[in-house]
């Protein structure tokens, strides 16, 4: 399957699938006309807040209009080919599945072909608003000639119109046809902000525009036309109730004509607390006409003593200011749209067919997608790593979006598994999993949400998981225990910053798949499972999934580690600046007939350190132990949990454990131990009785600002546009400190928060 290259300018992608694979110009002498054309959409989205925002987004955009011209054997022509096979055809999205009636075919002679045009939305969507009025210009019929020329009328500002570029002369093929959507209008975004120190209630907000244009995709088909542009005006109006002081703030996003008028007028109204006000001034125009299709300009208006005394324009902003905007694709080897797009490229990694591979992530994206594919339907439920025993090798950017109902119900033997299985000398960046849902019925060795294990100077960026880890694998192969961690099984060797998981591990229970081994050992971290390596190292992240284990037979050597962040080391590393939440749950089961020789160590930060240097770290984990008959046991082998961390052989400096709630030795008749940060914190180390009158903002932030020894490699982040640039890979060196990445002014001085909004320029 060839991927899709996503061409430079901000658009929506709008597969048609002609079958499943890629492309127009695949040919498959086999299809008969029976083979329906079928459609499905994707929409670039980000998880930033909508604001006021109308856009066209994957969940909102349910209906448009589609038109297919059948040429025979010669192809598209504006002048003469008619939409024969499809006329202003209103296609809807019902249960995620896009319909329409009559359904088309396409034709069964691989020389004939067909040429596809869309809008959205449909005409049908608008019909009998007193405002935002849209028709079919041109055209007239089924049988009148030319391609589509969308008339729009009585604007209210509310309406993103879209036009696909022309997707022509396509055979009976196995692959999705890509519309191409363009902006037609201009996203005019309005600022407010007081003079002084006082603030005001903006109430109501209008702008005049243009009455009238038709657009068209001209004739180079890349862009937007619009004409016959109506010289009177009309008025966008907008009730609002947001609060402004001095510093600006959106107000509202208008979608207007692509024609500024001479002398256009903005009004807002305010409420002061003495009554309310209405203030007029006329916009500016930065040239004759800056209001342009596909773009995006903005007006900060200051009001003060009743009027509105400066507008600032900025004129240099992308349409999707805070969205995820389009990071240039030329570099890339894969452009990732859709579910089946992820799956091939998955495919040709482990297939050897390309290595190092660059790969970047352009909508949101749900697995379950896959069910109706002819090819990958079995990922839906049982998803192959990618990185399934060939190494996953080189960049895949996700750039903020999301990808979501990862399942993995496998029986496969594997070293690791998740959405990556093994990865070595790469970057991951901006990838969010969301919903994952990871059962293990084999011996796996790594697992994690993200990937079961990465290595040799991989770096993970601006990731995050939530879902579920629904069974621990546990036994040992040669002496190694099996990994499980919330994002990641094992970091062998990896800088990990600014990365998150939400994911509950353990409810189904533990898979041990060597019940009689003489050993059966693992390992549970929140966020990662195992650090293996002295070469690891993990900054500003956090966890708050909830792990779940047991109950832990006592028939068999179980050696369980878990922490509520990092399971375990086997080495020095380096972690800075991160936290747990969630809560470890532990259950043992019965006794062992000659004696209890499991051993369990649970911490809230971490299960076992061995040298590990842990700085300006904390966790809030509660620990909970259910332990039958503990009282008649002679021998119960050997328990000890922590409220940062059971065993302490490691460097702990301006760190917190809140060991307020743990199992005592007092309810387990002192057969177990429990340390309220750890058995030996050192000088720099507190707990909930050692708190020596300091806040934990105060112990994690002291008055001298703490620096890593350690460099960490991070992408760029852009907070103002949410964007990742990482080909050519911008990667910053830094060092992680106290001041830029623990935020100023956290909401709950209780917690310290990670600042997600460096700038690693400044570093």
């Amino acid at each position: 399957m060839n991927m899709t290259r996503r061409m430079k300018g901000v658009y929506i992608l709008i597969p048609l699938l002609c079958t499943l694979y890629a492309g127009c110009d695949s040919k498959d002498e086999s299809l008969m006309s029976t083979r329906e054309i079928g459609f499905s959409t994707t929409v670039a989205s980000s998880e930033a807040e909508p604001g006021t925002r109308a856009e066209a987004t994957t969940d909102n955009l349910t209906e448009m209009g589609v038109f297919a011209y059948f040429t025979g054997t010669g192809n598209f022509s504006n002048g003469s080919s008619t939409p024969n096979h499809l006329y202003n055809q209103s296609v809807k999205k019902t249960g995620g599945v896009w319909t329409y009636s009559p359904v088309r075919y396409w034709p069964a002679n691989a020389n004939e072909k067909v040429s596809f045009f869309a809008y959205a939305p449909h005409t049908a969507a608008v019909s009998g608003n007193a405002n935002d009025k849209i028709r079919i210009a041109k055209p007239t019929a089924f049988n009148a000639p030319g391609r589509p020329v969308i008339s729009y009328s009585a604007p209210k500002g509310e309406l993103d119109l879209l036009l696909s570029t022309g997707v022509t002369d396509c055979a009976n093929t196995h692959g999705p046809v890509q519309f191409t959507m363009k902006h037609a209008m201009t996203k005019v975004v309005f600022k407010v902000k007081t003079g002084g120190s006082d603030s005001k209630t903006i109430t109501g907000i209008s702008t005049e525009c243009a009455s009238s244009a038709d657009f068209s995709i001209n004739d180079a088909n890349t862009a937007v036309t619009a004409e016959n542009i109506g010289t009177s005006k009309s008025t966008c109006t907008a009730t609002v109730s947001i609060a402004v002081d001095g510093t600006a703030k959106t107000v509202k996003e208008f979608f207007l004509i692509p024609s500024h008028p001479n002398d256009t007028k903005v009004t807002l109204t305010y409420a002061d607390g003495s009554g309310s006000t209405t203030v007029t001034a006329t916009l500016p125009n930065v040239t004759p006409n800056d209001w342009l299709s596909g773009k995006a300009i903005g007006y900060t208006l200051t009001i003060q003593n009743n009027q509105i005394t400066a507008i600032t324009v900025n004129s240099d902003i992308t349409w999707d200011e805070l969205k995820v905007p389009i990071p240039s694709d030329t570099d890339y080897d894969y452009i990732i749209a859709t579910a089946e797009d992820l799956a091939q490229f998955r495919n040709d990694v482990n297939n050897g067919k390309i290595r190092p591979a660059k790969a970047l992530q352009v909508a949101d994206i749900d697995i379950q997608d896959l069910a109706t594919s002819k090819y990958f339907s079995n990922d839906v439920t049982d998803w192959t790593p990618i990185g399934y025993k060939v190494e996953f090798q080189g960049v895949y950017n996700g750039n903020g979006h999301t990808i979501k109902n990862l399942k993995i119900k496998t029986g496969k033997t594997s070293q690791g598994i998740g959405l990556f299985g093994q990865v070595i000398e790469s970057l991951l960046v901006g990838i969010n999993l969301r919903d994952a849902d990871i059962t293990v019925g084999s011996p796996i060795t790594y697992t994690g949400t993200l990937a079961g294990t990465v290595d040799q100077e991989t770096q993970v960026n601006y990731c995050s998981a939530t879902g579920k880890i629904r069974k621990v694998p546990c036994n040992a192969d040669g002496g190694q225990p099996y990994i499980t961690g919330g994002l990641i099984g094992d970091a062998k060797d990896a800088s990990i910053i600014l990365c998150h998981a939400n994911v509950d591990i353990g409810e189904g229970g533990i898979y041990n798949h060597t019940s009689s081994a003489a050993m059966n050992a693992c390992t549970i971290g929140g966020l990662v499972g195992y650090m293996s390596t002295n070469k690891s190292r993990i900054a500003s992240c956090w966890s708050s999934g909830n792990i779940k284990l047991g109950p832990i037979p006592a028939n068999a050597g179980y050696i369980v580690t878990v922490g509520g962040f990092l399971g375990g080391d086997a080495h020095s590393g380096d972690i800075y600046g991160s936290y747990s939440l969630g809560s470890i749950a532990l259950s043992f089961s019965g006794m062992a007939s000659s004696g209890d020789t499991r051993t369990v160590n649970a911490g809230g930060f971490i299960g076992t350190v061995n040298a590990i240097l842990c700085t300006s770290c904390y966790s809030y984990t509660p620990l909970s132990l259910t332990y039958p008959d503990i009282d008649s046991q002679g021998n119960i082998g050997t328990v000890n949990f922590g409220g940062f961390t059971p065993l302490d052989y490691s460097t702990f400096r301006y760190c917190y454990g809140d060991g307020s709630v743990l199992p005592r030795t007092s309810y387990f008749n002192y057969k177990i131990s429990c340390y309220e940060f750890s058995d030996s914190p050192n000088s720099t180390s507190y707990s909930c009785n050692t708190l020596g009158g300091k806040t934990v903002q105060e112990i994690l932030r002291p008055s001298s600002k703490i620096r890593s020894s350690k460099t960490f490699r991070c992408a760029k982040y852009d907070s103002s546009i949410n964007a990742y640039y990482t080909m050519p890979p911008m990667l910053y060196i830094i060092n992680w400190d106290s001041d830029n990445f623990w935020k100023q002014t956290p909401a709950d001085p209780t917690y310290p928060e990670i600042n997600y909004y460096v700038d690693m320029t400044s570093l």
